[in-house]
């Protein structure tokens, strides 16, 4: 295998965006900061953990209002989950953006989210909320992982957010070199894998983009403790950030 290269690359966060479709991997291009937040719904009235309120939720700043959706209560081989035990999804459809938020220097920071997309964030972040009687929750944009293209739950649907990535982990080894075999808990997990979707950069404090320096197929090693892990179809994955990597082979 070829030595290891270290990832660096600045661009024009205009070149950037410009080289994506008009539904860029961010999904959506981004809107001007002082663009109006989107609204979740023109009637008149609307009900918020069990109270009416005369107007509908418009989120502020980075945040974003998700719809949540369906929690499962199956587990992959049928058995019927009880309450407790039934996992919140952490994902959703957008209902409502906000305008968007600054660096400490001033420049706007877009929201790269749209009304309308799908969206994949953090297990562990989130404010919940019942309104209009679904389940809601607000995260930040940078709460985001990716996007699923079409509200699919599935790898080829991901697009990542700004400067995500995601990548397969490498399977642990189970054997060693002498070929004796490990029990699952002797199996080390190697903090490598293969990229297979990445996001157009990181924005910086200048507005310029600093491009994600690796491309899908490569293989990437990455710190232990970043990154958010989940499973598609059965196979592991993981969410890094640029920063998180420290090289590709």
């Amino acid at each position: 295998a070829p030595p290891f290269a270290f990832v660096s690359s600045f661009a024009p966060a205009s070149a950037v965006f410009d080289r994506c479709s008009r539904r860029c991997p961010l999904t959506s291009a981004p809107r001007p900061a002082n663009t109006a937040p989107a609204r979740v719904s023109p009637s008149a009235s609307h009900d918020l953990n069990g109270l009416t309120i005369a107007k509908p939720l418009a989120p502020l700043r980075n945040n974003l209002l998700v719809k949540l959706a369906e929690a499962s209560e199956k587990t992959s081989g049928g058995i019927i989950l009880a309450a407790t035990a039934v996992e919140k999804p952490n994902y959703g459809v957008v209902a409502a953006v906000g305008p968007g938020s600054f660096f400490p220097n001033g420049t706007p920071i877009p929201m790269a989210i749209a009304a309308g997309d799908t969206v994949l964030f953090g297990k562990y972040g989130g404010n919940d909320v019942e309104y209009d009687g679904k389940k809601h929750t607000f995260v930040t944009q940078d709460d985001v992982l990716c996007t699923l293209d079409g509200g699919e739950y599935k790898v080829s649907a991901v697009r990542c957010v700004y400067d995500r990535v995601l990548v397969k982990k490498a399977k642990a080894e189970e054997k060693t070199a002498s070929g004796l075999l490990l029990a699952a808990s002797a199996a080390e997990v190697p903090n490598s894998g293969t990229v297979v979707a990445v996001g157009p950069g990181r924005l910086m404090e200048n507005g310029e983009m600093e491009e994600v320096a690796v491309t899908e197929g490569d293989c990437v090693m990455y710190t232990k403790y970043g990154g958010t892990e989940m499973k598609f179809d059965n196979e592991d994955y993981i969410v890094l950030r640029l920063a998180d990597i420290y090289a590709k082979y």
